[in-house]
Parts: C-alpha cells; structure tokens; sequence
C-alpha cells in the first residue's frame, strides 16, 4: 500500500502545483479518495486473511 500510496502523493503534488492547482474542495475530495483507497486495501487484506 505504501508503495502506491507515497508516489501518488509527490506525482500529484508535483503535478498540480504546476499543471492546475486544486481548489480546496478538491483537495478534500483528493484526501478522500487517498483515504478511501486505503480502508478498501485493509479491508480486503483482512478478508482474505480470515478466509484462510
């Protein structure tokens, strides 16, 4: 998760500091999805390990 979560962090801040940058609702939408990502790779790494 790490490995996904750290680089889609510094890509995005590089890119929309120079590209367009995001207003703050977008950032909380941002934030939300990073977040939301998150809980679903727990959640599903926990699912499976209970299926074992």
């Amino acid at each position: 998760m790490i490995t996904w979560v750290i680089p889609t962090i510094i890509i995005s801040l590089i890119m929309f500091k120079l590209d367009a940058p995001l207003t703050p609702t977008q950032n909380i939408g941002f934030a939300a999805l990073l977040i939301s990502a998150c809980i679903t790779y727990v959640v599903g790494i926990r699912i499976v390990m209970n299926d074992k």
